[in-house]
């Protein structure tokens, strides 16, 4: 057992004895699979769309030609040939052809034909860390970015923010937008992405203080990650079921939380300790 105060920040993202044993990294690819499905679908309405047709603006004798203010084309539709690579299930690799490097982004975009590539790095922080998680993985790959630019490559990287208990970081909307996912899809997406955040904490608070195990949560073994995978079928029915009987939202209460009357408070628990809380709540302020 973890020693440490059981406050509901050191048991979403701050426990070590959590991350050892690979709790926070299976949130994150709950997370992560929600983008990836998110940017595949993208990427797949691209591939579908008639290319746009060209028009021409007639101007009468004698008059100049108003100028046309430039509408920045949406990443997705500058190129038909995106390819998504995303670490989960094995090892992501790096292309060779692009450079060799020993970083591991969560997403690689590539376009062959336009020579771009768009590194996606997601973390699931605790909220009050979303600013300072950017700001570290935009360092960590600014030599990578450099790196393929060099060989000749677009490249960018675009860090991805998503708290702990559902809230999205800015970064999240920026990234979607300038792939072109907007409007009715931005606003599902992210629907789809924060729920599975909040989600995957519900489970990681209930199994607090239980055995992990890649069993437990029917985890598809995979060659470097023996945790990866999707709850099994009737976890995730259980998880589902979880979190629509907590309609509240999320609660912060700083301690472990409150009893199922509210009335009650924990003094101090140990982080895996279930003494004196029946009950978890969440409420977005």
């Amino acid at each position: 057992m973890c020693p440490a105060r059981g406050s509901l920040e050191h048991i979403l993202s701050c426990c070590p004895k959590a991350l050892g044993e690979g709790r926070y990294r299976w949130r994150h690819d709950q997370v992560l699979k929600a983008v990836a499905d998110t940017i595949c679908a993208g990427i797949q309405q691209i591939k579908h769309q008639p290319p746009a047709r060209p028009y021409i603006v007639f101007v009468r004798a004698g008059e100049k030609p108003q100028s046309q203010p430039k509408v920045p084309a949406d990443l997705l539709s500058t190129a038909g040939d995106w390819q998504l690579k995303v670490d989960l299930g094995r090892q992501l690799k790096f292309p060779d052809h692009i450079t060799s490097t020993t970083l591991r982004p969560d997403m690689v975009l590539t376009s062959e034909s336009t020579k771009q590539v768009v590194l996606l790095e997601l973390t699931v922080p605790w909220e009050d860390r979303i600013e300072e998680a950017f700001e570290r993985k935009k360092a960590k790959y600014l030599d990578l970015v450099e790196d393929c630019r060099r060989k000749g490559w677009r490249a960018r990287c675009e860090p991805i923010e998503v708290g702990c208990r559902g809230f999205p970081g800015q970064s999240l909307h920026r990234s979607l937008r300038l792939l072109g996912i907007r409007g009715a899809q931005e606003r599902k997406a992210t629907r789809n992405i924060c729920e599975a955040a909040e989600k995957a904490s519900r489970w990681l608070w209930i199994k607090r203080g239980d055995v992990w195990l890649s069993a437990l949560l029917g985890h598809k073994s995979g060659s470097d990650h023996p945790r990866l995978g999707r709850p099994a079928s009737d976890i995730q029915e259980r998880l589902d079921d979880d979190y629509e009987q907590c309609s509240d939202g999320w609660r912060d209460s700083g301690q472990l939380g409150e009893t199922a009357t509210g009335a009650a408070r924990v003094s101090t628990p140990s982080c895996s300790s279930r003494e004196g809380c029946t009950q978890l709540s969440y409420r977005k302020p």
